[in-house]
């Protein structure tokens, strides 16, 4: 006889680690029973709640998170996340390492600036961090998703400086010299001189765009010539161009372009003499 299943056990239940995105962990759970005694964890901890409710003891008091808040937890505070009575609760949960918090630069020891976060903003990059790991996109575009998701939770130890100076001039010409490469944020960082986050907001404040968005820019261009230069299928030139594959060309060539691969290299056909 099938042993039955214990009446805590999760209804929905996902793991995700990306190895470009070191020391974080996501868990997609979704619960409709206690499942939970109050516990800790040595990692920090950014739960977003994607739907129903809990109610967490936090410094003594019981707050209650609803559908699009987040609920930011320090290593080892005691808290036990739950449904409702009668409800379900369905939720994402980023566990940062030490090394993940490095990679968003703010520091070894970060506090978070509250312990909840009512803001559509922060909700729609942390389901874009969530969908962006294991996905076939670029380190640097990872990276850069941790980072803009990531570092606005914590409190800022360092102030915006002002003109960026030859650090990010290092970076944008990094970035022309290793187009077709895995570039790391963390590299970018130590050629400009300051922390990721700050990287992401200075560079594109400078040259318009972040730069993961900048280098794909770099690649398009050079797809575009391959596509008009030479009869290499678009598979061919998305290897070629430092793509993951020919889905990941059409998905950033497309909105740049304003049509695909094939449609542009179609219209340049036609726009010869003789065609």
């Amino acid at each position: 006889m099938p042993r039955r299943a214990a009446s805590f056990a999760p209804e929905l239940l996902r793991r995700r680690e990306d190895p470009d995105l070191p020391g974080l962990v996501a868990r997609l759970a979704a619960y409709r029973r206690r499942a939970f005694s109050r516990h800790i964890h040595d990692a920090w901890c950014v739960g977003l709640i994607l739907s129903g409710a809990t109610r967490v003891r936090r410094a003594g008091c019981i707050r209650r998170i609803t559908a699009g808040e987040t609920a930011l937890i320090a290593p080892g505070e005691p808290h036990a996340c739950n449904p409702e009575p009668d409800g379900r609760l369905a939720y994402v949960m980023f566990f940062l390492e030490r090394e993940a918090v490095r990679l968003v630069g703010v520091g070894d020891e970060p506090a978070f600036r509250a312990p909840l976060v009512r803001d559509p903003v922060v909700a729609a990059r942390l389901s874009g961090l969530y969908r962006a790991m294991t996905a076939r996109r670029d380190r640097l575009e990872k990276q850069s998703l941790l980072c803009l998701a990531l570092a606005p939770l914590f409190s800022r130890t360092e102030h915006l400086p002002g003109p960026p100076g030859r650090g990010l001039t290092r970076v944008r010409d990094y970035l022309r010299e290793h187009w077709r490469d895995k570039v790391s944020l963390a590299d970018l960082a130590v050629l400009a001189g300051h922390s990721p986050s700050h990287v992401l907001r200075l560079f594109k404040r400078e040259y318009g765009l972040p730069p993961h968005a900048y280098q794909n820019f770099l690649r398009v261009e050079r797809a575009k010539a391959l596509l008009a230069g030479t009869d290499l299928p678009a598979a061919a030139v998305a290897q070629e161009t430092g793509f993951a594959d020919q889905s990941h060309l059409i998905r950033t060539f497309t909105p740049q372009v304003g049509a695909t691969p094939n449609q542009y290299r179609l219209s340049l056909r036609r726009s010869r003499p003789g065609a």
